[in-house]
C-alpha cells in the first residue's frame, strides 16, 4: 500500500493520486518495520499482522432494537429501491421508455473529465488526469424492443461537422429486452432565448446542415426546443438530447422532411422571439430590398411555412447566406488622402487627424480595415492641440489593440455590435485622457471628434461635437454625423434655417465635446459601403468655409484623394480660412 504524504491515507500500490485528497502519490514505499509499526498503531495491538492488506476491519456492535407495533408500518413506508440497469446505471424508480436521467454507479469505468478507461475497480481518482471519480448523472434514452444496431441514436454520419452537433454517446447497454443509450454531459447549460439574431442564424444554419446529413442517411431529427440545445463557446451549439430522432418511413418521406423544416423554423422563432406575420412589404420597400439582394430571417421562415423552401439544403444555404452577409464584409480597396492647415487667421493649428489602413491578401482573398479620425482641439495655445492629440491617440490605441489585432485572425468574423461598442469605448478613452491631462495641468481643454472604423464594406461612424463625416455617393454628398452645436439645435427646433448655421453669431458654440465630462454621449452611425463611395471626415474649419455644395463639386472632379484633400483645404482658405482646417478622404474601389 502507498501512504499519501499530504494526508496520511492509504492507497493501493498502483495508484498515482490519493483517493482522499487527490495529491500526487510519491513513488517511495514504507519498509516492513514501518508497516508493522503503523499496523500496531492503527489497530491498537502489538500483534497486528505485518501486511496492511490482511488487517481485518472490526465491526461495531449495535444495540438490538426490539420489534414493536411500528415495525410493520416502517416496512410499508420504505421507498422502492432504484433499479440498477445492467449492474451499473441507476434508473429512476418510475423510469419509462424515453429520455431519462441515470446515475453511473461505476464511475471508474470511464473518467468523466478525460474519458480514460484505464482506472481499476473502485478507484477514487483518475490515474490519468486526477479527476475525482464520483457518481455522476447523465442524460440517457431507454428503449424497449430494439437492438442497439437499430437505434437511430447510434447513426454514424459521414459529415463530421454535422455529427458533432448530435449528443456524444458514451455507452450503450442492453438488459431484458431493453436498451439504454447514455449521453455525455458537456457540463454547460442550455441556450436561453432570446439570442442575438445573427448568433441564432448561425445556430439555425448549423442545424439545417445537420438535417441535410440526416435526411441523406434516412433519418429525421424531430422537434427541438431551446432547452435541447447546449451553449458552447464561440456561439456554437450541440444537441443535449434527440428524443425525436428516428428513421424516415419512405412512404411519408416528403411530409417528414417538411415537418423537420417546420420544426427548425419554429425553433428559430423561439430563439429570436420573431413573431409570425404575413404582413407584406410596401412596393417601394420590396423594390429596395430586392435591388440590394437583401434577405431576412422572417422572409426565410415564412417561405418554410408556405413550402417555398422545401429542402434542408436550400434552408441551410439561405440561412448561411444571411450569416455571411452580416459577418463577412466584402473587400474594398481603400485609397486615402489627408491634409491639414492652420488657416488664414489662427497662429497655431489645434486640429489633429489619423489615418491607418490595413490590408491583407491571402490565397487571393483580400481583406481591408481602416481607422480614420479627425479631432478639433479647444482650449487655446498649448491646450487645444494637446487635447486633440490625446483624443486621437487614446481612441486609436484601443481600436488597434482590441480590434485590428484580432480582426486579422484567420477565423475572425465581423460582429457589428462589437464594432459599435468598440468605437464608443475608443472615443470615451480619448475623452478620459483629455480629462486626466486637463486636471493635471489645470487647463480647461477639450476637443471634438469624428471617426470611422472600416472593415471591408462596413463602416462604423462615431461622433462628438461639430466635426463631420460625410458620404459621397453617385455624385451626391450626404452628411452622416450630427453636429452637437447650438445652431444645429436651433435648426432642429425650427428657429433658424440650415443656411443660417454659417452666419449665426453663436455658430461656434458646441453643446457636447470631449474633456467636458466622463459620461459624454457618443453618437454611432452604421454605413454599408460600395465601390465608388467616398468617406470624408473634416473639422468645422472646412465645412463652414466651403459649404456642402462646393465640397460636392470638388469631389466630383474624381482626382486622387490626396489632391482632392489639398484642393478642399485651399478652397477653405480662399473663402477666409477663419479656423484650422483638417480633412481626411477615403475612396473605396
Amino acid at each position: 500500500m502507498l501512504l499519501c504524504d499530504a494526508c496520511g491515507q492509504e492507497n493501493r500500490s498502483s495508484a498515482r493520486f490519493c483517493w482522499n485528497c487527490a495529491a500526487s502519490l510519491s513513488v517511495s514505499r514504507p519498509n516492513e518495520s514501518d508497516r508493522q509499526w503503523l499496523a500496531s498503531t492503527l489497530i491498537g495491538r502489538q500483534d497486528a499482522p505485518a501486511s496492511m492488506e490482511t488487517i481485518p476491519l472490526r465491526s461495531q456492535e449495535l444495540p438490538t432494537l426490539s420489534a414493536g407495533p411500528q415495525e410493520n408500518v416502517m416496512e410499508e413506508q420504505t421507498p422502492e429501491a432504484p433499479r440498477l440497469f445492467a449492474g451499473r446505471y441507476q434508473l429512476p424508480v418510475d423510469a419509462v421508455p424515453g429520455p431519462i436521467t441515470v446515475v453511473d454507479t461505476m464511475p471508474w469505468k470511464r473518467c468523466w473529465a478525460c474519458s480514460s478507461t484505464a482506472n481499476e475497480s473502485g478507484e477514487s481518482y483518475c490515474t490519468d488526469c486526477g479527476a475525482a471519480l464520483e457518481q455522476r448523472s447523465y442524460l440517457a434514452h431507454l428503449f424497449v424492443g430494439e437492438s442497439l444496431d437499430d437505434l437511430s441514436l447510434s447513426v454514424n454520419l459521414s459529415d463530421d461537422a454535422a455529427r458533432a452537433l448530435l449528443p456524444e454517446l458514451i455507452d450503450q447497454v442492453t438488459e431484458n429486452g431493453q436498451s439504454l443509450v447514455v449521453l455525455n454531459d458537456g457540463g454547460r447549460g442550455p441556450i436561453i432565448p432570446p439570442l442575438d439574431e445573427t448568433l441564432a442564424l448561425g445556430v439555425g444554419a448549423a442545424l439545417a446542415r445537420l438535417l441535410v446529413a440526416l435526411h441523406t442517411e434516412g433519418h429525421i431529427l424531430g422537434r427541438i426546443i431551446p432547452a435541447n440545445l447546449e451553449a458552447l463557446a464561440a456561439g456554437k451549439t450541440r444537441l443535449r438530447g434527440v428524443s425525436g430522432l428516428r428513421r424516415i418511413d419512405e412512404s411519408g418521406r416528403e411530409a417528414a422532411v417538411r415537418g423537420d423544416l417546420a420544426d427548425l423554423a419554429e425553433l428559430l422563432e423561439q430563439l429570436t422571439a420573431t413573431p409570425r406575420t404575413t404582413q407584406r412589404l410596401e412596393e417601394a420597400e420590396a423594390a429596395v430590398a430586392l435591388a440590394a439582394g437583401a434577405d431576412s430571417l422572417p422572409t426565410v421562415l415564412r417561405e418554410v411555412r408556405t413550402g417555398a423552401i422545401s429542402s434542408a439544403s436550400e434552408l441551410a444555404g439561405r440561412l448561411q447566406a444571411i450569416v455571411d452577409e452580416r459577418t463577412r464584409p466584402m473587400a474594398l480597396r481603400q485609397n486615402v488622402g489627408a491634409h491639414t492647415d492652420v488657416g488664414m487667421v489662427r497662429d497655431h493649428n489645434e486640429d489633429s487627424y489619423l489615418t491607418l489602413s490595413l490590408g491583407l491578401d491571402n490565397d487571393s482573398q483580400r481583406q481591408g480595415w481602416g481607422i480614420y479620425i479627425v479631432s478639433d482641439g479647444m482650449g487655446g495655445h498649448a491646450a487645444g492641440e494637446v487635447a486633440s492629440s490625446l483624443a486621437i491617440r487614446g481612441a486609436a490605441e484601443l481600436l488597434i489593440s482590441a480590434y485590428l489585432a484580432r480582426a486579422i485572425a484567420p477565423d475572425a468574423v465581423y460582429d457589428e455590435a462589437e464594432a459599435r461598442n468598440l468605437v464608443r469605448q475608443a472615443i470615451l478613452q480619448g475623452n478620459e485622457a483629455i480629462i486626466a491631462e486637463g486636471r493635471a495641468q489645470g487647463n480647461d481643454m477639450g476637443a471634438t471628434m469624428t471617426m470611422a472604423l472600416v472593415s471591408g464594406d462596413r463602416a462604423i461612424i462615431g461622433n462628438v461635437g461639430d466635426s463631420r463625416t460625410y458620404l459621397y455617393r453617385d455624385g451626391k454628398l450626404r452628411r452622416i454625423s450630427k453636429d452637437h452645436s447650438l445652431v444645429m439645435r436651433l435648426v432642429e427646433l425650427g428657429q433658424i434655417a440650415d443656411d443660417d448655421i454659417y452666419t449665426h453669431p453663436q455658430r461656434n458654440a458646441v453643446l457636447r465635446s470631449l474633456g467636458d465630462k466622463s459620461n459624454v454621449e457618443v453618437d454611432i452611425f452604421i454605413e454599408r459601403l460600395r465601390s465608388g463611395d467616398v468617406l470624408l471626415l473634416c473639422s468645422d474649419g472646412l465645412w463652414e468655409m466651403t459649404r456642402d455644395a462646393e465640397m460636392e463639386r470638388t469631389l466630383a472632379r474624381d482626382a486622387i484623394p490626396q489632391a482632392t484633400c489639398e484642393a478642399l483645404v485651399s478652397a477653405a482658405n480662399q473663402a477666409g480660412g477663419e479656423d484650422n482646417i483638417s480633412v481626411v478622404m477615403v475612396r473605396f474601389a
